[in-house]
């Protein structure tokens, strides 16, 4: 997909409620308005045309997870991705599990349905959540020091590469690793009136 971002974007990540990364557009001019100048100074504004993974790939903060796309869905009902976010209970039920065979006399435990059965209810569970945002803000509360940027790295390690947010400039997207998923395409510069200056 191609969208366009200041410079100084593609060198800093931002914390945003649903995620660290870098934020693109699909609007050149909002790249454009976004890269900065020095003040009183004849410099130029610098943004990057780039190639980005495609939209399918992104989680829709708005959107409830029933209505998210394919490839996003794909990801959250993953057995992996289950066992990764849900960690703790896995643990729980594999030790309890360890434990209630070490001392049964009875050894027909269907240990496969066991942890079927475990991601399914988890899968439903993660199904209902009424919006993106309520899914990001659930991932970080499993996290033990509610780092969002380690969330960011949960999603992105089984495929999420980031979030679809909207903000007063339009439909952005929040790229977790843009060191991995930018592609430059083209380098732009330009000497713009009315955009951001610094001191």
């Amino acid at each position: 997909m191609e969208a366009f971002i200041a410079m100084q974007k593609y060198i800093v990540k931002e914390e945003k409620d649903f995620g660290v990364g870098v934020p693109v557009t699909q609007n050149e001019e909002i790249a454009q308005f976004e890269s900065s100048r020095i003040k009183n100074v004849q410099s130029y504004n610098n943004w990057l045309f780039i190639n980005v993974p495609a939209s399918s790939l992104f989680l829709d903060i708005s959107k409830p997870i029933q209505e998210q796309s394919e490839d996003v869905l794909n990801v959250l009902m993953n057995k992996d991705f289950i066992m990764s976010l849900f960690i703790h209970e896995a643990r729980k039920l594999f030790n309890d599990l360890d434990s209630l065979l070490a001392n049964s006399t009875d050894k027909k435990f269907d240990t496969d349905k066991i942890f079927t059965d475990f991601v399914s209810e988890k899968s439903a569970s993660l199904i209902k959540i009424p919006s993106g945002q309520e899914l990001f803000n659930f991932i970080n509360s499993k996290c033990i020091t509610h780092d969002k940027g380690k969330s960011s790295s949960l999603l992105y390690a089984h495929g999420i590469k980031g979030c679809t947010y909207k903000d007063e400039t339009g439909e952005r997207f929040l790229l977790f690793n843009a060191k991995k998923d930018i592609e430059t395409i083209e380098y732009r510069s330009a000497i713009l009136e009315g955009s951001k200056e610094i001191l």
